[in-house]
């Protein structure tokens, strides 16, 4: 980070402990404690962007393409009086941030407003939740047509991608832990033997009607319950709250498919 200067020497009077949080793709992210400051700093309240609203926009489209801004809060330079406040302390000496580090009370509101920035104008195909860019859009004309608008607006603000996290003209795409596109909404499968699908569960299509925001889940095997209870389903309204729970042996697209029928035909 020093030869690449993210980060400098301090002589400041602050100082944070450091804090290694390992990523999904197996590299290690370097964090700092800010515990101490973000306590006394004056919260900033820009809006974060709801998830379910994202995903809903994303869901109904046949293209889509994902970016990922590389080290995305790196990309953000600090002004002098909060490089000394970002100083923290390892076992060479006191340093102090170049940009904008994870941990800051304020950093998430900081970089939403900066994404958002970017793409002002581009809303109707295009969203972002942090770093996490989506270029959504209905035909693949139009879809070369928007990648190319917020391509542009990326190099302008002279910020950089991750290629190999990118996704580009797919049908569908995994964004915020869900797979998403052609008008489904499914959560991510991490482990994949959790779950015997017999035959294949397929995407459960997003409603029209009563229930226009949902969150399907299936939980199990239970390994302690009876013969017929080995897995339950379960439908969560965004709006109310309310959930639905069926227990069942197995896990089945015709399961699945009986379970929102019944919910939604009501």
């Amino acid at each position: 980070m020093l030869q690449m200067g993210v980060i400098r020497p301090s002589e400041s009077a602050w100082a944070s402990p450091v804090v290694l949080v390992p990523k999904p793709d197996g590299e290690i992210r370097f964090c700092v404690d800010y515990r101490k400051l973000n306590a006394v700093t004056r919260p900033d309240n820009y809006p974060m962007p709801r998830t379910d609203e994202l995903l809903e926009k994303l869901g109904r489209a046949q293209f889509i393409s994902t970016l990922d801004l590389t080290k995305g809060y790196w990309q953000v330079p600090l002004d002098e009086s909060a490089k000394e406040r970002s100083a923290f302390i390892t076992h060479l000496g006191l340093y102090e941030f170049n940009v904008l580090p994870f941990g800051l009370r304020n950093a998430p509101a900081t970089f939403q407003r900066l994404v958002d920035g970017l793409l002002a104008g581009l809303g109707e195909y295009a969203v972002a939740y942090l770093d996490d860019v989506a270029i959504f859009s209905d035909s693949w004309a139009d879809h070369l047509e928007h990648l190319q608008k917020v391509l542009e607006r990326i190099r302008e603000a002279g910020l950089t991608v991750k290629a190999k996290k990118c996704q580009i003209g797919l049908n569908r795409v995994t964004y915020l832990g869900h797979q998403v596109g052609k008008s489904c909404v499914t959560c991510q499968i991490h482990d994949k033997t959790a779950v015997t699908c017999t035959p294949p569960l397929q995407p459960v299509p997003l409603p029209e009607s009563a229930w226009e925001k949902v969150a399907i889940d299936i939980v199990g095997p239970f390994d302690t319950a009876p013969s017929d209870c080995h897995y339950a389903i379960t439908l969560i309204d965004y709006f109310s709250k309310w959930p639905e729970v069926v227990f069942t042996s197995q896990i089945s697209s015709a399961t699945v498919i009986k379970f929102l029928s019944s919910v939604f035909s009501r």
